[in-house]
């Protein structure tokens, strides 16, 4: 078996408080690889959120099905089998911390989970260290910044030691530093703990990141493919509520009023620099 994720013909729906149903994801099939990194795009109300709760057995399928790590999510016996395999960071981590201090905060669900208390440290201090917040641990969680808390709520999970953590817009309510030292920890337990990462972003320079892209609209799987094949599509990605890096669109606005012939799939900075460079020393790219 080599999926982490598997959601087969996933449909989900639910009833709001004026007792109208909706229908939140239509059919969706999508895998995801153990040791993936994967971002999941999409404007409100695509999906995309829905279909992460799904991968956490948080939501349950009202059709098709979903397995995680080869679990089916409909068998209630397996719930806690399923969320120790794939751990959930919610995108405000005030509702994801209990504790008063840090290092209890991260121990909280191992404690739950009975585990030997020597083991509960070892574990603690590793993913303290691996979030980069050992210095932190006898902190008060309320006095640390924004980016801080959620390295503590990816230390709580990641002392679980998941097989997958699936992030819900974890960087929404950050500020650039703390958006990018989020992204840091990320790509370090992908790289160095081969954990599968599952990324709900609305920021297109975070999922550029990301190994693959799938885009969710009004509940469809729309695209899904590398960062390159994704975001040179411009005009679907407007069609759908969203914007293309602004690497892509800056050479695509050259191409169209100076008819530079740049090559658009410049996904970096660094990337569309080279390709400027070399186009204003009359080179092609």
């Amino acid at each position: 078996m080599s999926e982490m994720i598997q959601a087969e013909n996933l449909t989900f729906r639910y009833t709001d408080f004026s007792h109208t149903t909706h229908l939140a994801l239509d059919g969706v099939n999508l895998t995801i690889p153990y040791g993936q990194f994967a971002a999941i795009l999409g404007r409100n109300g695509s999906g995309k959120s829905t279909f992460a709760k799904n991968c956490n057995a948080i939501a349950l399928p009202s059709g098709g099905r979903v397995l995680v790590d080869g679990i089916d999510t409909m068998q209630p016996d397996r719930i806690w089998d399923i969320r120790r395999a794939c751990s959930m960071v919610f995108q405000n981590p005030d509702n994801q911390i209990v504790a008063t201090v840090v290092e209890e905060d991260v121990a909280f669900g191992l404690e739950n989970m009975g585990v030997p208390p020597k083991e509960i440290r070892r574990r603690v201090n590793e993913a303290l260290r691996m979030v980069g917040m050992y210095e932190y641990r006898m902190h008060a969680p309320h006095l640390l910044s924004g980016g801080q808390k959620q390295r503590v709520a990816i230390a709580g999970v990641l002392a679980m030691e998941p097989k997958c953590i699936v992030l819900d817009e974890p960087t929404a309510m950050l500020d650039p530093r703390g958006r990018a030292d989020v992204m840091h920890v990320l790509h370090r337990l992908h790289e160095e703990k081969g954990i599968t990462i599952v990324l709900i972003t609305h920021h297109m320079d975070e999922a550029v990141q990301a190994q693959r892209v799938a885009v969710l609209a009004s509940g469809h799987l729309i695209l899904d493919g590398t960062p390159r094949e994704i975001f040179v599509q411009t005009e679907k990605l407007h069609s759908l509520g969203l914007t293309a890096p602004q690497s892509v669109q800056l050479l695509e606005a050259l191409n169209r009023q100076a008819h530079a012939g740049l090559e658009t799939d410049a996904l970096t900075v660094e990337e569309c620099t080279d390709r400027l460079e070399a186009w204003l020393k009359g080179g092609r790219t």
